[in-house]
């Protein structure tokens, strides 16, 4: 008897048939700061890299630098064999010299001609005019002539275009090099960046000047960092967008590091934010499933869908809503209540 009252008891006051709310982690919607960051990966380069390759085709007499050395714009970096160009020069300046005797026999002429006035015939005086200014035309032929020599000799004797760090040694004495061969690759490592490439789904938010978080491989803090270009094409190949990301403050590190990359596209001081786990997307449309009053409610939502945990939600939530973090643990209509 004592038990049936006890149980009767315990039904009046807990009432078993009667469905509980059920218990959902719940996020309360505020106002508060959001970046949208897009994280990519890239490598460092130089901002100036150069190829080097010989205009013409020659045996390598000399190699005056080796990977790692530092060079000065001018410094010698190869030298080719000049036996063939070195004899042309030497037979345009011996033409030029005999040009030269020529011309001043011509000009010796032309001067005797004209001292002697009258008592040259008219005819003599412009023989010897023409015979000067054609002396003095081919002189000015053979004086081009040694000039082009003299640069194509001056070809042979490759020099470093820029101030730079030798990356690549491509070439050793001996070797017969053409216009194809690769010799030397030039950087200049006081001005390192970033390159990457960002998918084109996002690269229209990516423009010059945004700032950006550089976390190269190896390193636990993040520096910082200020995209310099997007390109104004997206590669049909690879469907991504070539951008170049500076540092803002001069860094040494090696060439090819890799690095992650994070570009804050933009930084807003008052929006509301949810989890993207607690947005439902089906076909076109999105909800939140919110307790309102005691209950699930599903409520039409809009937002800008961008990589990340939290997205902006821009129409649809008020703030003090109660968002539910699991959605797919409920169903609308449903009695909950905040755990």
């Amino acid at each position: 008897m004592l038990l049936l009252l006890v149980g009767g008891g315990y039904a009046i006051v807990a009432e078993p048939w009667k469905a509980r709310p059920a218990k959902v982690a719940v996020e309360q919607v505020a106002l508060g700061p959001v970046s949208q960051v897009l994280a990519v990966n890239g490598r460092i380069a130089a901002r100036e890299t150069v190829d080097i390759r010989s205009l013409v085709a020659a045996q390598v007499i000399d190699v005056a630098a080796d990977e790692g050395d530092a060079v000065a714009a001018g410094d010698l970096l190869v030298r080719l064999n000049t036996s063939q160009p070195g004899a042309l020069v030497d037979q345009a300046r011996a033409a030029l010299d005999a040009g030269l005797v020529q011309q001043q026999q011509a000009q010796a002429n032309s001067d005797r001609a004209k001292a002697l006035g009258e008592n040259a015939t008219r005819v003599a005086r412009e023989d010897a005019e023409r015979s000067l200014t054609a002396a003095s035309n081919e002189v000015e032929r053979l004086r081009a002539a040694l000039d082009q020599a003299q640069s194509q000799l001056a070809l042979y004797t490759i020099t470093a275009p820029i101030s730079g760090v030798v990356l690549n040694r491509a070439v050793d004495r001996g070797q017969l090099v053409d216009t194809q061969t690769e010799l030397f690759t030039l950087a200049d490592l006081n001005q390192l960046l970033v390159e990457t490439d960002v998918d084109e789904i996002y690269s229209a938010r990516i423009h010059a000047g945004l700032k950006a978080l550089l976390k190269p491989a190896g390193d636990s803090v993040a520096r910082d960092g200020t995209v310099s270009f997007a390109a104004p094409t997206v590669d049909p190949a690879t469907g991504g967008r070539a951008v170049k990301i500076a540092f803002d403050a001069v860094v040494d590190l090696p060439v090819g590091l890799t690095v992650n990359a994070n570009i804050i596209v933009s930084q807003t001081d008052a929006a509301i934010s949810v989890p993207r786990a607690a947005i439902v997307t089906e076909g076109s449309q999105s909800h939140v499933m919110v307790i309102a009053d005691g209950t699930v409610a599903a409520r039409p939502v809009t937002f800008e869908d961008w990589p990340a945990e939290r997205v902006i939600v821009t129409t649809g939530l008020a703030v003090g809503d109660s968002v539910i973090l699991a959605p797919g643990s409920v169903s609308a209509g449903q009695a909950a209540v905040a755990n």
